[in-house]
């Protein structure tokens, strides 16, 4: 997981070479990411090399989910989902497209991501 082109260039192919590490696995699927980098920003990575994978990001100080996405058979982000605030719409989340978030395009979750939610929520080690 690491910036766009970093796959196919194989410089993931290391541990060095990744942006991101696994901190938790829910189920097989589901992966809670944390940066290796711990001053940069909590973010999810803009592609998984995993297909259809959902990935986790918790807030910095452990109090709850900060956001998660999943990505599609090629490995580029379909939606995520926010926690915070947007304008009044908490929970919500941003279509993506092409590799890239949809411009200005908020909604209120689905009850696929509800539940999705719930499962990340109520994971116990």
């Amino acid at each position: 997981m690491g910036g766009r082109g970093s796959f196919s260039s194989g410089v993931l192919e290391s541990e060095e070479g990744r942006t991101y590490e696994t901190v938790y696995k829910i189920g097989e699927n589901i992966v809670v990411l944390e940066r290796k980098n711990k001053k940069l920003g909590v973010k999810l990575p803009e592609e998984s090399h995993t297909p259809s994978r959902v990935y986790v990001a918790v807030e910095r100080d452990g109090s709850d989910i900060k956001s998660f996405a999943k990505y599609s058979s090629d490995g580029l982000k379909i939606w995520e989902v926010h926690l915070a605030d947007h304008h009044g719409l908490h929970p919500h989340y941003h279509p993506w497209q092409d590799g890239k978030p949809v411009k200005d395009d908020v909604r209120p979750l689905t009850l696929e991501m509800k539940n999705l939610l719930y499962r990340i929520r109520n994971f116990s080690i």
